[in-house]
């Protein structure tokens, strides 16, 4: 899948749809079909329609994609972090979102831009990381 294609969806998609491209994407990233960056930037379309569905990311997918975001974690670009961020939030992802918790946690060499965004999201957040609508029910 190509980031344009995604970039030209509807706003609202059908949920099996939005799962089909995660799902996809998530293939494409690890055959090495599509780099980090354009895979980022497509989760990031894929969320913005997912959230539209207003329905929680359903196992096993979303255990898959925790994973991999987990295992892609770094602290050290602020735009990974923003994206990133973003994407743990809104999917509900607990295992990145106690990643990132653990990141700032013993590391003083970090950038303080970094650090506020990771703590601002943390403080946001709170123990409602399961469930992106929590405040909206």
């Amino acid at each position: 899948m190509k980031l344009q294609d995604v970039k030209e969806l509807p706003e609202r998609i059908p949920e099996e749809e939005v799962y089909s491209l995660i799902g996809s994407t998530i293939s494409d990233f690890k055959n090495e079909a599509i780099s980090r960056n354009v895979f980022l930037e497509i989760m990031t379309e894929l969320m913005e329609r997912q959230i539209m569905t207003y329905e929680i990311l359903k196992e096993p997918l979303r255990g898959i994609l925790d994973e991999l975001i987990a295992s892609m974690w770094n602290i050290n670009n602020y735009n990974d972090v923003d994206i990133m961020l973003s994407l743990i939030v809104n999917f509900g992802l607990e295992k990145s979102f106690n990643k990132a918790k653990v990141s700032i946690e013993n590391n003083s060499d970090i950038e303080l831009e970094i650090l506020e965004e990771i703590q601002e999201t943390i403080a946001e957040v709170g123990k409602h990381i399961s469930n992106p609508y929590y405040g909206l029910q």
